[in-house]
């Protein structure tokens, strides 16, 4: 059965150890905001107390918990680009792009973007283009004595980047059809690494093969390696580097000179499955985990789940059985899972699990109504998620969330401060696809609100509010698209008002597309 890969900006790695760690850093004050740019974070990595969001409309960074964020980056830094992977290394920052998805055969596919890079924690960006082949000179690849074939890849397309890390002196980038690339001067050259074929296990420059570098046969190439296929990337600090792919977890110890390959079939106790979309690490109870967010691939007795070793590779174990993960989090023995169906919560390595698919902040009345999580990382007893609906901040005390501390981030227009206000987003609005929000402005705290939509004729179709407390400043209602019998209303234009103590209404306007 043929790999269906079908990618979100969410195979993205967690931790990095033993790296320089950064100057302090501070905002630029010409450039704070109170929110961050974007409501869809799809990685976050916490440096140095510094936490770095993933957005799609670029890089934020908070060094005060949430109260501000830098999200402009000038002219030539990763501002209103869709930010992807993040790595830190002292005060070198990488950002990789996307460009927007293009359509093949009627499929979107992710296009790389390129890569920003400061080496002066943020106050200057180079932008380097997304390593790409020469058709005429590509078409072979060294390893130790042998010359062999490989496919070039001479397209942004099917060549995102997926993760970064650095590990001996070198950038690695996993870049899916691109595979698996080192850099030695932050994306200015690079240099395609050589990783086992679906055949073989292990693989080392002592020996003599005849394998390709191909991900897919073509006129150049006979073979198609799915092992090739480059997702994930995590540097054990300077002991290892593993790489997650469509074939297993590839390790190395000798920067590149051999490779082990752990996969679903060539262990007793493998992987759950062969596709790794993210991997991690952490330190606990004097052991280290390796920890990789494994979906199933090609073989029908893979299943998705979080799979772990202690033991550098040589076993595997499972848990969370038929979840898919994109990110993990660690807190001494608690571990998080960010992943489809929620954020999971587990202090014993799976036995006893928590899940969280409702985040709501009390203080703002802000949802998140994603129970999609695409990132999460932790400072001592804050856990930070993202997601596609917005980035939040719950507190985990070692007993579980406590549910008034979770803090919700996010983005919006803000309106002129009277109580004449509105607007509803996003609009045109699907209630299929999306939940509908209707924003507004209230001058005085304990204001009596009322909240009607209505139909192109202006008969009332839903009453969301009628003579509701709510406490000064701006704030949503939502709508799911259904009128007062809990049916979806129909495709056109609807108007709503909102009353503020019985005064004259703010009026707006909602176009619905179902």
């Amino acid at each position: 059965m043929k790999l269906l890969i079908i990618l979100s900006t969410t195979l993205m790695l967690s931790n990095l150890y033993s790296q320089p760690m950064p100057r302090t850093y501070r905002l630029n004050e010409n450039m704070q905001e109170a929110r961050p740019s974007d409501n869809s974070t799809s990685w976050i990595l916490v440096r140095n107390r510094n936490v770095y969001l993933s957005t799609a409309k670029g890089l934020n960074v908070t060094t005060d918990g949430g109260r501000t964020f830098q999200t402009k980056w000038g002219t030539d830094g990763p501002t209103d680009v869709s930010a992807g992977t993040v790595a830190v290394n002292g005060d070198t920052i990488v950002v990789a792009a996307f460009s927007p998805d293009t359509s093949i055969a009627g499929t979107d596919t992710q296009v790389g973007g390129g890569l920003y890079v400061s080496t002066d924690n943020g106050a200057s960006w180079i932008k380097e283009p997304q390593s790409i082949d020469d058709t005429t000179l590509a078409k072979t690849v060294i390893f130790g004595k042998d010359t062999l074939k490989a496919l070039p890849w001479p397209t942004d397309v099917e060549n995102a980047t997926f993760s970064l890390c650095f590990y001996h002196g070198y950038l690695y980038t996993a870049n899916w059809a691109g595979g698996l690339r080192r850099s030695p001067d932050l994306g200015k050259t690079w240099q395609r690494m050589v990783l086992p074929p679906d055949n073989l296990d292990y693989i080392t420059q002592d020996s003599t093969y005849n394998f390709q570098l191909s991900v897919e046969m073509s006129r150049i190439t006979t073979e198609a390696n799915f092992n090739q296929e480059a997702f994930s990337v995590y540097s054990d600090g300077d002991s290892a580097l593993y790489v997650g792919t469509a074939g297993g977890i590839n390790k190395t110890t000798d920067d590149g000179y051999s490779w082990d390959k752990f996969s679903h079939q060539n262990q007793q106790n493998p992987i759950s499955g062969d596709w790794v979309v993210s991997l991690a690490g952490n330190n606990y109870g004097g052991n280290h985990y390796i920890w990789g967010a494994t979906v199933n691939a090609n073989d029908p007795n893979e299943v998705e789940a979080l799979s772990y070793t202690t033991d550098g590779g040589a076993s595997w174990h499972s848990i969370l059985h038929g979840h898919r993960f994109n990110a993990m989090a660690f807190q001494d023995s608690i571990l998080y899972g960010a992943s489809d169906d929620g954020l999971f919560r587990t202090a014993d390595i799976g036995a006893q699990t928590q899940v969280i698919t409702n985040v709501y902040d009390e203080q703002t009345r802000q949802s998140v109504l994603s129970q999609e999580f695409y990132a999460v990382a932790t400072i001592d007893d804050s856990v930070w998620l993202g997601s596609p609906d917005g980035t939040s901040m719950g507190i985990d005390n070692g007993n579980g969330f406590d549910p008034s501390s979770w803090h919700v981030f996010r983005t919006y227009v803000p309106l002129v401060s009277n109580s004449g206000s509105t607007y509803f987003y996003p609009n045109p609005f699907s209630p299929n696809l999306d939940i509908g929000r209707i924003h507004y402005y209230i001058g005085n705290s304990g204001s009596r609100i009322t909240i009607r939509i209505f139909d192109f004729s202006m008969h009332i179709v839903k009453t969301l509010l009628q003579n509701a407390t709510r406490p000064t400043g701006e704030t949503d209602e939502r709508w799911n698209g259904t009128g007062d019998h809990g049916d979806f209303v129909d495709n056109g234009i609807y108007f709503y008002s909102v009353a503020v103590n019985g005064g004259a209404p703010a009026w707006g306007k909602i176009l619905v597309v179902r």
